[in-house]
């Protein structure tokens, strides 16, 4: 039932404690953003954060993550008013909150419908539109029968302190950022997977993370990068492996549409299309070693 009266709120950055309200909120909008976005996040950027709170009864209405990733470049994500308190403006202030905070930076963004990306194009300034955009791809893991299980000359292995500063250092040269918060964060989060490709001479020729979501029963790789698709494939079989046996959980995978060999890694997983989404920005178009992004970190507020 919706709120007929405008409640008494705040805007405010949030705080550790309001991450399983945040959760909830995420649900109720059928967001299935990564389960510990906020918790990693917070410590790139404390002050890009937002939630509404009822000064009333302490209840968070909405929320809106506007990260500054880099001096010149921004993203917006997780954008949403609990359903039942829509129609007061909240959002609209909640939006000009986030989008001051981010300032004369590029901003990017994933519309979560063809109509919000319509609306971001037309009434907020996201007229950016790459030629590229997402396959989202989902299913239960069911491998075909020739997956790739090993490699010679090249092992996976966790993603620890003794090697996150490689893998650093890899994911930098592909998307131009030092990622080096999410990187650790995630690598360290219970109950997420993190794997690293390397070969004799300890080099990276590939990463991925598959991690928990808001959804108990999906998890999504973001990202998974890797210089050629066997070793992408690798990489993906073996996150997969690693998921408990007694969990029942379908994977997600975002692709590129150009990307062919992506989308033939996802098949060969079992997985299969269920939606296309769009991006943009506000100044310009940001590219990155794309041949090697076999999967992309949209949810935790990155174009990459």
């Amino acid at each position: 039932m919706s709120v007929t009266a405008k409640p008494n709120y705040v805007i405010r950055n949030i705080r550790l404690s309001d991450c399983d309200e945040v959760r909830d909120i995420w649900r109720s909008v059928n967001f299935g953003i990564v389960k510990y976005a906020n918790e990693v996040m917070i410590n790139l950027d404390p002050n890009g954060i937002f939630v509404v709170e009822d000064t009333d009864s302490g209840k968070l209405l909405g929320y809106v993550a506007a990260v500054n990733l880099s001096d010149d470049l921004a993203f917006i994500g997780g954008y949403c008013v609990r359903p039942d308190y829509r129609g007061h403006g909240i959002g609209q202030k909640l939006w000009n909150t986030g989008m001051a905070h981010m300032g004369d930076r590029n901003v990017g963004l994933f519309a979560f419908t063809v109509k919000m990306f319509e609306i971001y194009r037309d009434h907020h300034n996201f007229k950016c539109i790459p030629d590229r955009y997402l396959h989202h791809f989902r299913g239960q893991f069911n491998p075909c029968a020739d997956i790739i299980n090993e490699m010679a000359g090249i092992s996976v292995v966790a993603i620890t302190d003794a090697n996150v500063s490689a893998v650093v250092e890899y994911d930098k040269a592909i998307c131009g950022l030092d990622r080096r918060v999410m990187i650790s964060g995630f690598a360290k989060t219970p109950g997420d997977i993190s794997l690293v490709a390397v070969n004799e001479r300890n080099e990276v020729l590939g990463y991925s993370f598959l991690l928990q979501t808001v959804n108990d029963e999906i998890m999504t790789f973001e990202p998974l990068y890797a210089n050629d698709p066997q070793i992408a494939e690798l990489l993906g079989n073996k996150c997969c492996q690693l998921i408990p046996a007694n969990k029942t959980t379908d994977i997600y995978c975002k692709c590129w549409n150009f990307h062919h060999k992506s989308h033939e890694f996802a098949k060969r997983l079992g997985l299969k299309v269920v939606r296309d989404q769009l991006t943009s920005f506000t100044k310009e178009i940001v590219n990155g070693d794309l041949d090697k992004v076999f999967a992309i970190q949209s949810t935790v507020f990155y174009s990459f």
